[in-house]
């Protein structure tokens, strides 16, 4: 299987290493000056589990290659439509597409980009950033990176992506991955929304105020999903409060850590978007209104610079 991933940052340079020691056949489609950097240094992996350093293909949008079996999408959300534009020249009749992108909004941007083409949907839970040079540092032992069928495509072409994906051992299938999709932007849309919202981390948050401001933002955010028709497992409020009581002190988000180097968020495609279904659907969400607005100021504040 040719497997094309969009994006080669903390989350898919991370996703095409581990695919790559899986002896998978990946090229990267990245920028001009990553794909200088990844020319000159090669994709290095710095992790808990495992170091990586190889130097897999690249090329930039307009180069011919392709047509690729699979494309992974994996970039932060704002650069979304301009990726999608990029990728149509290497995708397809039969090309499936898999996303590992924060919130849900995307999903449908990606089916109306690629009508009739197989869908996976895609959940990543990993903590890794940049360094200054390029490198991807993954902070925690902690890798999650599940798939699962999510639109139209036939039962014969979904046991061959199956098959396939079962070989590359970072990838695990879930039985229900709208569920896993829709609990995973509840969860970053509470944390995200609260650290940056008081520029802090879970611990100042919680020494300051307890669990109450992500009692009553998770509150908001099931309330507006389950408004929306969106799939929650039952406790699955109750499990994430427990979890963010259990995070270290220093536990931040990495909207909070874009927001304090000065760099665009995610915040229109997360909070945004859920605040767009919570009016859609008429549900009070005054902590959700006020986190989005403190990112509005923020990214108007960096266009008018």
């Amino acid at each position: 299987m040719k497997i094309l991933i969009a994006g080669a940052g903390a989350v898919g340079g991370y996703a095409a290493a581990r695919m790559l020691e899986a002896g998978a056949d990946v090229t990267l489609l990245v920028r001009e000056n990553r794909k200088r950097l990844l020319e000159e240094n090669g994709l290095t992996v710095i992790s808990p589990v495992g170091n990586f350093s190889g130097k897999p293909k690249v090329i930039t949008a307009g180069e011919a290659a392709g047509p690729y079996d699979l494309i992974v999408v994996a970039m932060k959300a704002y650069g979304l439509e301009q990726a999608l534009e990029d990728l149509r020249p290497y995708a397809g009749e039969n090309t499936a597409l898999l996303p590992f992108l924060n919130g849900i909004r995307h999903m449908d941007l990606i089916t109306a980009s690629f009508p009739g083409r197989p869908l996976l949907g895609g959940v990543a839970r990993i903590e890794t950033t940049l360094d200054e040079q390029g490198r991807i540092v993954h902070f925690s032992p902690m890798q999650s990176f599940t798939y699962g069928r999510y639109g139209d495509m036939t039962d014969e072409r979904y046991a061959e992506l199956r098959t396939e994906l079962s070989k590359i051992p970072l990838l695990r299938e879930h039985d229900d991955i709208v569920r896993d999709l829709w609990e995973k932007y509840m969860f970053i849309s509470v944390m995200s929304g609260l650290t940056t919202l008081f520029d802090a981390t879970v611990g100042e948050i919680r020494d300051a105020a307890g669990m109450v401001p992500f009692e009553r933002f998770s509150a908001e955010a099931a309330n507006t999903i389950a408004a929306a028709g969106g799939r929650l497992g039952d406790g699955i409020r109750e499990r994430q409060l427990q979890a963010i009581a259990g995070m270290a002190p220093g536990s931040t988000t990495s909207m909070l850590r874009d927001m304090r180097q000065g760099l665009p968020t995610e915040s229109r495609h997360i909070q945004g978007y859920l605040l767009e279904l919570a009016g859609r659907h008429g549900i009070d969400t005054p902590l959700l209104e006020t986190a989005y607005h403190k990112l509005s100021i923020y990214e108007n504040a960096k266009r008018t610079r």
